[in-house]
């Protein structure tokens, strides 16, 4: 009796076991299927994120689901399901990212630097006066920089969307020849708009662009309305170099071979990070995505200069009031 008890004890687990499994399947079909989605929504045939792609996402789904549900062998349904990926995701590859696009006026012109020696040239800098989100004095330049000089690394962190998102914008001091800063941004084509979601495709090519104080800050604290925090990086002069040097190597770089931005892996954050050396990263954190804390985890990183303050007590004193501080 005992042995019987047994065997409908590993038979009903056997039963548990297999039906999690086929529901851990289903649950992953079913994310992939909304991805694919994104692809035909994001970077489908017509305008993106526009109603063309969202009827042929529609159309792409229906389809899916109809071929998965009236056809009962597993091996039929993976099949199709083959083929539905095929579908999608060999037009996705062929998309490649390009610096030749109609571009918003504020990421119109690729950076790009030259260095000798001691000596940095940067191209295309953005020193815009902004009146209104669509008013503004549009003025390009270059500027020439002492590595030498280089003596102090400020981060601003711009929050948008309260303590979940904000941007991180690089200050690099130069001494008496003045700052610059250094954004990652989303190059956005003329009448995009930026998307979290649109970020996880093909939608955005990724763009340094350094940009005047005078520019980039009032546009955030006096435009935009953003809660704008300034912190002075804790690190000596040849780390903040190395940190220079990169990101112009980057720029250069990306005027070559433009590259997409990845909301996860290559956005405005989570590139500086990557292009640090790895005993210089700071350990990876969620913070790091949903970024609108970075600066506590920076602070907890003993990345920022405190004075003794704690964390709450140095944020109070970070906010930027009405532009430049």
């Amino acid at each position: 009796m005992s042995e019987l008890i047994n065997t409908i004890k590993v038979f009903a687990w056997r039963k548990y076991y297999i039906f999690c499994f086929w529901i851990l399947v289903f649950i992953i079909l079913l994310v992939a299927a909304a991805y694919l989605c994104g692809m035909i929504f994001y970077n489908g045939p017509f305008i993106q994120a526009g109603w063309g792609n969202g009827l042929l996402a529609s159309i792409w789904t229906a389809v899916m689901a109809i071929i998965f549900f009236r056809n009962k062998l597993w091996k039929v349904r993976m099949l199709w399901w083959a083929v539905g990926i095929v579908i999608v995701v060999v037009p996705f590859l062929t998309i490649c990212p390009s610096n030749d696009k109609q571009w918003e006026a504020e990421y119109n012109r690729t950076g790009y630097a030259s260095v000798d020696g001691d000596v940095v040239k940067l191209y295309n800098v953005r020193n815009f006066k902004h009146y209104s989100r669509d008013e503004f004095d549009e003025q390009w330049e270059s500027r020439t920089y002492r590595l030498s000089n280089l003596r102090g690394l400020d981060y601003i962190q711009s929050n948008f969307l309260g303590d979940l998102l904000a941007h991180p914008i690089l200050s690099f001091d130069f001494g008496e020849q003045g700052r610059i800063c250094l954004s990652v941004e989303t190059r956005r084509e003329v009448g995009e708009k930026f998307t979290p979601f649109g970020g996880l495709y093909k939608m955005f090519e990724l763009q340094y662009l350094f940009i005047t104080e005078p520019d980039c800050i009032p546009l955030r604290t006096n435009i935009r309305k953003e809660t704008v925090r300034r912190y002075t990086i804790d690190a000596r002069p040849e780390k903040i170099r190395e940190m220079f040097i990169a990101s112009v190597k980057i720029q250069n770089e990306l005027m070559e071979s433009p590259r997409f931005y990845n909301v996860i892996h290559s956005n405005c954050t989570t590139s500086l990070r990557a292009q640090q050396p790895r005993p210089d990263r700071v350990p990876w954190d969620q913070r790091l995505l949903f970024n609108g804390r970075l600066d506590e985890y920076l602070y907890e990183q003993g990345r920022l200069q405190t004075e003794d303050d704690t964390f709450e007590e140095l944020r109070q004193k970070a906010i930027v009031r009405g532009g430049l501080r």
